[in-house]
């Protein structure tokens, strides 16, 4: 117990040293398994007592009676007590909540329900085995100092923010410790390697882009973007922005940049963080062959597929330490772990300070997420030594200090413009669309719709397909599994009378869409005739370039980024972009979508030349009118208790007010007065409550392609690795259904288990080759996307 108290303490003061708060974090690693101090619990490890006592309450319990209760020599520093014992109140099962919504505290609670025995038989033992009171006192004044000087003030919302990155240090330690005991290894020789050489890595990447020969008018353009980044990166740490159209070439310049300010400011790490796994897929790929396949480049998704245990054992490590010099996840990771439950996430936080945070696309940030982000964000760059970039086309207005990499936004857009757009707004049903899509195909050869919502992509689609053939059009079948080669030649081999026509949802396994975007590629390529109906999963950051578009009405800045897709580079000298509006879509379980609708179709009524949607100005517009609808939703609204999540991550004011209203004995009683008015947040509520995307589905393996032989394999005996493999691999294969659709199959009996694995599979007559699972139409109105 001392030995695994001290290397946890030692551990915590190495991660906290680059934000000045060594001492503060090593007090919360050697006190957070005091209550291990007993030989109940001792009898509990040594698997001759059934008793296990929640020990972290008791080292909790021990830091608010000795610098924290009232008349203690420490109580001008309460905050900073409360701070030390929430983190190790919270290492095992997460921060508590400080006040709950009746006013009263289950924090304290919990702490008062510690038993006096267990206590006091733990400190004894503490004292005598592992720190004297003299040399924790001593670590305490040395961690107020340190919290003084690190700032803070009485924001509560930062306070609670600290909470966290202190709670993320001391569980990513203590579980560090545990497994390089398990592993008989040196927890400090582990943890310790070469920092990363990005002078070296910078080099690399501008060997590459110099020897990438391109041509054409996008080429300068790209190397002018490219040129602001790399200066941008002698600039200090802070916020910034890159506002450039879709193939301005964001992902090597803003690469560029980050590499440049890692090298200036000695930052530890970057994190790529992407809003969807199909441009996150792209992107690694592109990072990897600019920088000659780095070894420690991580990538945190579902979609990777390893291939031995070893490989698995290392990605989990990885995955859960944010252990790499180069990350690329997804904005959903980068959200859960600074606000969902869960001590697997809150682990990676601490990896986030001293490091370059790119986020793409940022425009696709859910609007009730904003101001959490904004806050995040603040106190990274504040208080984590942290450099942020936030690229997009459509560059939304988070209200932060930040500083634009393009000098002239309005003359970037004006050299990138390579589309125009043409709405035709009167209303269309499924079948006006279809015929008039069809219609197109006489005179262009390839089209793309992009709609809403997953029933007026399968809709239009069905009938599309109808219409073509009526045409005398011959559409092209799948043939799966082709290399590329193979592709290639089919599609040069395509007839001019023969059409693919495709259509692309979430309905789909990855693997399924992975398949149909490599057609798309390899016939668009060879200039055969593409017609495809997708959902906003090609919206962003997908490398497709069609000469004429459809984008069903939605807010500008979508209609902008799906814009990208088309005469993406230059085929022709200008791109056609229609916007249309389908009377069946229905939008009301899409508020922000529909509200978008609305302000753009406002918008497009005063417009005297629409193809001006695309400018500066006109974005602006968009978000002003906007901005009353965000203001309503950013902070997260949580009806339950009358509050929302920026507000129960803060002050809190609803509860607290409760808690003032609350009747005890003796008012050194009541929450209001004990707990410090900067930290009395209901962290796991808002935990339990923050979902990025909202959704209740569930996940099933569907006979597709490869998917049917690893349902055979799982059918079959296994052993424990060759299972890990198996479902690591299956992610590729599943598609995450919707409650009422899983119970609907579920009834059907359509859905089979398979073997001790907990994975159920799906018929194969349940899924179709072209809409993926196969739903009713009454489901398909009722999904969300």
């Amino acid at each position: 117990m001392s030995e695994h108290s001290r290397n946890v303490a030692k551990l915590c003061s190495m991660a906290a040293e680059k934000l000045g708060l060594s001492s503060l974090a090593e007090l919360i690693g050697l006190l957070h398994d005091l209550g291990k101090g007993t030989e109940d619990f001792q009898s509990y490890l040594r698997e001759n007592g059934s008793k296990h006592p929640n020990h972290a309450g008791l080292g909790a319990l021990y830091v608010k009676r000795r610098w924290w209760l009232p008349g203690v020599p420490y109580k001008k520093e309460q905050p900073a007590a409360q701070l030390i014992s929430l983190c190790i109140y919270g290492h095992h099962s997460g921060l508590p909540d400080c006040l709950d919504h009746s006013g009263r505290s289950p924090f304290l609670n919990g702490l008062q329900e510690q038993p006096e025995n267990y206590y006091t038989e733990a400190v004894a033992n503490f004292y005598a085995e592992v720190a004297s009171a003299e040399e924790l006192d001593r670590l305490y004044t040395e961690a107020c100092e340190e919290r003084g000087k690190f700032g803070l003030g009485k924001n509560s919302f930062e306070w609670g923010m600290l909470a966290r990155l202190l709670l993320s240090i001391l569980v990513d330690a203590d579980r560090w410790d545990a497994s390089c005991f398990e592993y008989g290894a040196d927890p400090f020789k582990e943890s310790q390697k070469e920092p990363p050489d990005w002078e070296k890595l910078l080099t690399t990447l501008e060997i590459y882009l110099n020897e990438k020969t391109e041509k054409g008018k996008l080429a300068g353009i790209r190397r002018d973007i490219s040129m602001w980044c790399r200066a941008a990166g002698d600039w200090g740490r802070g916020t910034y922005t890159l506002s450039a159209s879709t193939g301005g070439g964001k992902t090597y310049s803003s690469l560029r940049m980050a590499l440049a300010q890692a090298k200036e400011n000695e930052q530890q790490r970057i994190f790529y963080f992407i809003p969807m796994n199909t441009i996150l897929d792209q992107n690694s790929e592109d990072i990897r062959e600019a920088l000659n396949n780095y070894p420690s480049i991580l990538e945190h998704h579902s979609n990777v597929v390893l291939e031995n245990e070893e490989e698995e054992k290392n990605y989990r490590r990885l995955t859960e330490r944010w252990d790499s010099d180069i990350i690329l996840t997804s904005l959903v990771q980068f959200l859960d772990t600074l606000f969902r439950n869960g001590n697997g996430r809150v682990r990676r936080m601490h990896r986030l300070v001293n490091s370059v945070l790119i986020f793409d696309e940022i425009q696709a940030l859910p609007k009730k997420c904003r101001e959490l982000f904004r806050k995040a964000i603040q106190f990274l760059v504040k208080y984590g030594n942290c450099t942020v970039l936030l690229c997009t086309a459509t560059q939304p207005d988070l209200d932060l200090d930040s500083r634009e990499l393009v000098p002239d936004v309005g003359a970037l857009y004006q050299k990138l413009k390579r589309v125009t757009y043409i709405p035709q707004l009167q209303v269309r049903t499924y079948q006006e669309a279809a015929e008039d899509i069809a219609a197109f195909s006489r005179e262009v050869k390839s089209l793309l719709t992009i709609v809403n919502t997953k029933d007026a992509a399968w809709n239009i689609f069905q009938r599309l397909s109808r219409q073509l053939r009526s045409m005398n059009c011959k559409l092209i079948e799948i043939q799966k599994g082709l290399s590329r080669e193979e592709l290639d030649r089919r599609a040069a081999a395509c007839g001019e009378n023969e059409i693919f026509c495709v259509h692309l949802s979430t309905l789909m396994c990855p693997e399924h869409r992975k398949e149909l975007l490599r057609w798309i590629k390899a016939l668009l390529k060879n200039k055969k005739r593409v017609y495809c109906v997708s959902t906003n999963l090609i919206e962003s950051g997908i490398h497709v370039s069609f000469p004429v578009e459809i984008r069903s009405l939605t807010g500008i800045p979508s209609i902008i980024q799906a814009a990208g897709r088309c005469n993406r580079n230059c085929e022709a000298a200008v791109g056609y972009v229609y916007l249309w509006n389908f009377t069946e879509e229905k939008l009301g379980r899409l508020p922000d979508i529909d509200q978008g609708k609305k302000i753009s179709m406002n918008l497009l009524s005063t417009m005297s030349n629409p193809d001006d949607i695309g400018n500066p100005e006109t974005v602006e517009k968009y978000y002003k009118k906007e901005k009353a609808y965000t203001d309503f939703v950013k902070n997260y609204r949580y009806k339950e208790w009358n509050s929302d999540l920026v507000t129960m991550l803060s002050n809190n004011t609803q509860c607290r007010n409760m808690s003032r209203d609350l009747r005890y004995d003796s008012e050194d009683m009541n929450p209001s007065v004990i707990l410090s008015s900067r930290l009395c947040q209901s962290f796991r509520t808002a935990g339990a409550v923050f979902q990025v995307i909202d959704q209740n589905t569930r996940s099933v393996l569907v006979p597709y392609g490869k998917g049917k032989k690893l349902i055979e394999e799982l059918t079959r005996q296994h052993t424990l690795s060759e299972e890990t493999r198996i479902l690591k691999e299956a992610q590729q294969f599943s598609v995450n259904v919707y409650e009422q659709v899983f119970e609907r199959l579920e009834k059907e009996g359509a859905l089979y288990s398979l073997g001790e694995s907990g994975v159920l599979a799906l018929k194969e007559e349940y899924y179709d080759e072209w809409a993926g699972i196969v739903t009713t139409p009454q489901e398909m109105e009722d999904f969300i996307i």
